[in-house]
């Protein structure tokens, strides 16, 4: 029988690949509600920041071997990566870390960081001269290696390049988890009605997973999310870059910027994707929660709607206050500066965030053959070339015990405040509607 894996995002799709490569004989199935690569995905994106910078020595060595993989040694995905740099906002404790943890891998001396006052950022990069750099930046840091990635092109062609080995793409929308009488996962059934039993079922559902899991077994809680995982979602806007020496040529040599204080923690992506070459792509880091009631399980989960909406994929029906936001966004990084940008459009991007940030990569202690890959906390794009590896080694029983512990189901939780945190509920945004 095969494995299944349901979600083709990030996660998803990458373990597919992997699987094939490790054995081209296995049987793959990859179930995601859309044709590849589904619109709604969090990894469907207009595009994603793909950096090392990581204060955990962890993921800056897993961030590493991405970036080498985005740069030049994985031909999937490098037609897809924009080395434009990156900029940070920091602290100067937070640029001792970032500097430490690099040279501990790297050697001393070696760390890719470029340290600029705040002053020296904005004669550099004029487009930043009215900068607020509010809530308690310091300085800043330029990382030459770091730029983007056009997320939903690089997708495709990894979704693409596992079904060229063999891997079976289906269309459906999974309903709920099957199990049998000694409560061992046996496969799924979709919305239409159809089942897909496998031996080995690997959760990559994204922001969906603790609503589904509790839809497929109410009253067995062992199995439920609980407080492991929280579905949330930021709000993006692409703003229109007019032409001219106040718009477009501001951003020439720009470099991604990031500014994680202050009431408006936000990124931007500059203009230069071949989707929208006078794009720029602005985010709010203030992840929203969508709570409602399961029924089924008689709990509160947070879940995107359940519907497939246009708020998830990119649109302009969106309240007025989340709007405001976005506006305070650009205004917050350009003020006068940059002039004319103009929201073109909007979406709510839904992931999987844990309360240590840490990703769940585990076999579920509650039921066997079923598997979790998800958490993704809003850091998880940039992995896309690598990760599906660590889920292979996980399915095998073969991962280090650092990723092994840090990974765990059932492990201890130590909740850290980031701006990727949820601290918000759409409900309670006025003029929120479904």
């Amino acid at each position: 029988m095969a494995t299944l894996i349901i979600g083709a995002g990030c996660f998803g799709a990458s373990t597919a690949k992997f699987l094939k490569e490790t054995d081209p004989n296995t049987d793959v199935i990859l179930l995601d509600q859309a044709p590849f690569p589904d619109p709604a995905a969090a990894a469907h994106d207009f595009n994603k920041i793909i950096r090392a910078e990581y204060d955990d020595p962890m993921y800056m060595k897993l961030a590493l071997e991405a970036k080498e993989a985005w740069s030049q040694a994985d031909p999937v995905v490098t037609p897809f990566f924009h080395r434009t740099g990156a900029l940070w906002s920091i602290t100067a404790a937070r640029t001792k870390t970032l500097v430490d943890n690099y040279e501990a891998l790297l050697g001393p001396g070696m760390a890719p960081l470029k340290i600029l006052s705040l002053d020296e950022t904005r004669v550099r990069f004029p487009l930043l001269e009215s900068c607020r750099f509010e809530g308690g930046a310091e300085q800043c840091i330029l990382s030459p290696e770091a730029g983007w990635a056009d997320a939903a092109g690089a997708l495709q062609a990894v979704i693409k390049a596992a079904v060229n080995r063999g891997v079976r793409y289906e269309v459906g929308t999974a309903a709920k988890l099957e199990f049998d009488s000694d409560g061992t996962c046996t496969g799924v059934s979709t919305t239409d009605g159809r089942s897909f039993p496998a031996r080995r079922i690997v959760l990559s559902s994204g922001a969906y997973t603790p609503w589904l899991l509790a839809e497929s077994a109410p009253e067995n809680p062992d199995l439920h999310a609980g407080d492991r995982m929280k579905a949330a979602a930021v709000l993006m806007c692409l703003f229109k870059v007019p032409r001219g020496d106040t718009g477009l040529d501001m951003f020439k040599d720009a470099p991604v910027l990031v500014h994680p204080y202050g009431d408006f923690p936000a990124e931007c992506i500059p203009p230069g994707s071949v989707g929208g070459p006078d794009l720029a792509k602005c985010t709010h880091e203030f992840p929203y929660t969508r709570n409602a009631y399961n029924k089924a399980s008689k709990q509160e989960i947070s879940v995107p709607p359940l519907s497939k909406s246009g708020r998830m994929t990119w649109t302009r029906d969106l309240p007025d206050a989340l709007k405001a936001n976005s506006a305070n966004v650009r205004d917050m990084f350009f003020g006068n500066s940059v002039q004319g940008m103009t929201p073109e459009s909007y979406r709510l991007c839904w992931d999987i965030a844990t309360p240590d940030e840490d990703w769940i990569i585990s076999p579920h202690p509650a039921s066997e053959n079923l598997y979790i890959a998800a958490g993704g906390s809003f850091h998880g794009y940039k992995f896309l070339p690598v990760i599906g590896k660590y889920v292979v080694q996980m399915l095998n029983g073969e991962l280090s015990e650092e990723h092994a512990r840090r990974w765990a189901w059932d492990r201890d939780f130590i909740p850290i405040v980031t701006p990727y945190t949820p601290r918000g509920d759409l409900r309670d945004v006025p003029g929120y509607y479904e």
